[in-house]
């Protein structure tokens, strides 16, 4: 797979804008810890967060499809989850699975030429097994689609609606790195710097906040850095950029969405309803 000037510019701001999403989580792990053994806490909690993504690099390595397919799940969970957070509805999980399917089920779909040669570089294969269960998991997107479109134009969120429309047209008509670039940067990333600083300035410093978003930023792009080099010894580098990008986002979601969504939410939403 070559990689077109316009696909380069969409992982640059992956990596610039979209990647930095999550360096506020040692932050958030900070807030959460109320101990007097705050710094031991907080360093078990960094190191079961550097493993669990070692790991992940690890299972990906040994089984890639059954590791992509895992993958785009919980991006399916992790991204729907953050969109119905910014504007609930009634029906809550077909809202979750309508726009966090976008990317991970939608765009496979319609997109396959393209992203099966994405795919096939992610897992070394053509991933048979991959492309069936994305044609199960499209029924249930597409069920809970109509289900969630039913409920925002009965109670009339234009807003949900229009947002809904807007990006399964744009997954339909632009190049996919694009579409997962609009939407990975400018609508989830954007969500969740607006939640995450919002509930921390509460709790924290914003030096305290900048400055651990800063260290695991530079972190990041640094193993990234080193990783893109050491592929690119032995592939192509839009292979070792798609590799390196894609499984490193992987290999961070999964911590980052177990911190977010499984305990940072509830732990917001506690400590509201207790105000």
């Amino acid at each position: 797979m070559i990689l077109t000037p316009i696909d380069w510019f969409a992982l640059a701001l992956v990596i610039i804008i979209g990647l930095p999403h999550g360096a506020f989580d040692a932050a958030i792990s900070l807030s959460m810890i109320s101990s007097k053994k705050k710094i031991t806490r907080f360093t078990g909690i960094l190191l079961s967060y550097l493993l669990l993504a070692v790991l992940v690099i690890l299972v990906w390595k040994q089984f890639p499809e059954i590791s992509l397919l895992i993958f785009l799940i919980i991006s399916v969970m992790h991204f729907g989850m953050a969109d119905f957070s910014a504007y609930p509805t009634n029906l809550k999980w077909p809202h979750i699975i309508a726009h966090g399917g976008i990317v991970a089920i939608w765009l496979p779909i319609v997109n396959k030429q393209e992203v099966m040669q994405l795919f096939s570089i992610l897992t070394n294969s053509e991933a048979p097994l991959l492309w069936e269960s994305l044609t199960i998991l499209f029924i249930f997107w597409f069920i809970s689609g109509i289900l969630h479109l039913w409920e925002t134009l009965r109670f009339k969120h234009h807003i949900v609606t229009l947002e809904l429309f807007s990006l399964i047209l744009l997954a339909y008509f632009a190049p996919p790195l694009v579409t997962f670039a609009v939407y990975f940067c400018f609508i989830h990333s954007r969500r969740h710097f607006t939640f995450v600083w919002g509930q921390l300035q509460q709790i924290s410093t914003k030096k305290m906040i900048i400055s651990s978003a800063v260290i695991l930023s530079s972190s990041s792009w640094m193993l990234g850095g080193g990783l893109y080099w050491y592929l690119n010894l032995n592939m192509t580098a839009s292979d070792a950029a798609l590799q390196t990008i894609f499984i490193g986002l992987a290999a961070l979601t999964v911590p980052h969405m177990m911190l977010i969504d499984l305990m940072f939410r509830p732990h917001s939403e506690k400590n509201k309803n207790t105000n």
